[in-house]
């Protein structure tokens, strides 16, 4: 009786996983298609991210369904209960990164179509690292690789120095080309979202510390 309840708890444990992952490759797949629409200033491509959106958060509340029912019947103790209280945070950053997303893919509606290449080069980079950083982050949560994890939250440095990077030049160009003003907005608009992708991104890495360790991050990675 007991191996019986305890592999249903792994069965009811893999399907939350499994949910995580379907979300996790959806944004990724969000992310990858906001950033094609901006490299060839497709707006059609632009409006469907957007609109797919809503995918994402229905599995997010699928998965907290699902959640709070395993809670209450199987009142879960040590690491069974530090991975539900995770997949339900995880979804919960995957969900925001999915609204991060379709803000880029919408800005890029608001472009004149001729926006300056390389700060809208540096958005592209930005988007393409964070899908990078999903994918790896949830690689790190199925094997519960600490190592991945770490990698991953080190890696968000790269999005902030591309943030910073575009600030400057967007700041810079605006003051002297007063016309680049409105993409301009839009642009850092976009880098502001990447660079908020970045840091829901680092929340999942201190997630997978908590399930491993069953500590609180508070700068274990640093």
């Amino acid at each position: 009786m007991q191996d019986h309840i305890i592999k249903s708890v792994d069965v009811e444990i893999s399907l939350l996983k499994e949910a995580v992952m379907e979300m996790a490759k959806k944004c990724e797949n969000q992310l990858e298609k906001a950033a094609q629409a901006l490299k060839i200033m497709d707006c059609t491509l632009a409006k469907k991210v957007y609109e797919n959106d809503s995918q994402i958060n229905e599995i997010q509340h699928r998965i907290e369904e699902q959640a709070v029912a395993f809670l209450a019947r199987r009142q879960p103790m040590a690491v069974d209960l530090r991975q539900l209280l995770a997949v339900m945070k995880i979804a919960s950053e995957l969900e925001r990164i999915g609204d991060y997303a379709a803000n880029v893919a919408q800005r890029v509606t608001k472009l004149s179509g001729t926006p300056p290449k390389e700060p809208t080069d540096l958005v592209i980079t930005m988007a393409n690292t964070g899908r990078i950083m999903i994918h790896d982050a949830i690689m790190a949560f199925l094997m519960l690789d600490l190592d991945k994890a770490v990698a991953v939250w080190n890696r968000d440095d790269e999005i902030d120095n591309h943030y910073f990077q575009l600030m400057n030049q967007m700041q810079s160009q605006m003051q002297q080309e007063t016309g680049l003003v409105e993409d301009g907005t839009q642009l850092m608009f976009m880098g502001r979202c990447c660079e908020r992708i970045g840091d829901h991104i680092t929340n999942i890495a201190e997630e997978i510390y908590f399930i491993i360790s069953g500590k609180s991050f508070i700068g274990q990675f640093e």
